[in-house]
Formats: C-alpha cells, structure tokens, sequence
C-alpha cells in the first residue's frame, strides 16, 4: 500500500461518525425522583420524603465523572409536614462499557453533602436543623444514542442532630441529555 492510499484510509477512518460517536466525556443535565429515608436514632422515628432532583454532572472520560445535585423532597411524621432539600457535589467512579446501542457505567461515588429538614404544622414552621457531611454512593448510568441518559443511584449520608446521629438513604432516578 502507498503511503498516499495509507493517509487517505486513516482520514477517513478518523473522520467516520462511529469513531466519534463513542466519545465518552460531555456534560449532562437531568431532572428526575428522589426518595429520601431518614432513621432519626434520637427521636426513634423513621421517616421518608419524595421530591424531584435536578443535576448537572461532566464525564471527564470512560471512568471519572463529576456530578452536581439538588434534591427537594416532602414527608410527614404523625402530624408534622417535613420539608427536605440536599445540596451534593461529588464524583463518580466506574468503567463505561460500550454495547451495541448504548454505554452503561456502574459506578461508586464519594462526595460532599449539604442536608437540611424543615418542620412545620398547617404551615406554621416548627424549626429546622442542618448538616454537612462526606458521603458515599453507588449507582449505574445508561446513555442511549449517545445522547439521552438515566441514572439510578442511591447515597448514604451519617449526619448528626444536637449531637445524635441521623442516617440518610437517598435514592435517585433521573433521566436527562448529554452533551
């Protein structure tokens, strides 16, 4: 083969949708649920608040990502409506593996959080409390033509309230574009 016909055939190969269509790195933004499971070891009571979560995150390549996410929620206790919202920025670690139509990553992540709870009765607030912690995840993610994403994930957050610990399970389902 000529050196001529050998340039020719890797621009081309170079140029070929396919070699850019499996591009692992892009920014992504996704609106979704969250559940949130609180056990309160002080009071004994457990207790859930459902909202919505919204994210940002960057896939840096195949196996690093960093994530962004508010989370909003609302519960009750008895009678004590219980408003919900955690602010997290974190990264995500795993390998993306290439299939036919899409890529999935499961991954683990570590990253910090910002939790806070409002209570209230018929809309007069009760007080609230709030924390700062390091937390750790697992979730999976799946791009569909590399474009269209959803992400299933669950965090594990140990905060503390006057001095008592209160464990946080946090599970997310989004669904969003990538860039």
């Amino acid at each position: 083969m000529t050196l001529r016909l050998k340039s020719l055939l890797a621009i081309s190969l170079l140029s070929s949708p396919t070699v850019f269509a499996n591009s692992f790195e892009g920014h992504r933004v996704g609106l979704g649920f969250t559940a949130t499971e609180v056990e309160d070891v002080w009071s004994g009571e457990d207790y859930s608040a459902n909202g919505m979560t919204f994210e940002y995150g960057y896939d840096i390549n195949r196996i690093v990502g960093v994530n962004v996410s508010y989370n909003k929620g609302s519960g009750d206790v008895s009678f004590i409506d219980i408003d919900t919202s955690t602010f997290k920025i974190d990264t995500d670690i795993g390998y993306t593996f290439q299939l036919t139509d899409f890529t999935i990553k499961p991954y683990g992540a570590i990253g910090f959080s910002k939790y806070k709870e409002e209570f209230s009765i018929v809309d007069n607030k009760l007080g609230s409390w709030s924390d700062s912690t390091i937390f750790v995840g697992v979730g999976t993610r799946a791009v569909f033509n590399n474009h269209f994403y959803t992400d299933l994930r669950v965090d594990f957050m140990n905060l503390e309230d006057e001095g008592e610990d209160v464990f946080v399970d946090q599970f997310s389902f989004t669904v969003g574009y990538k860039f």
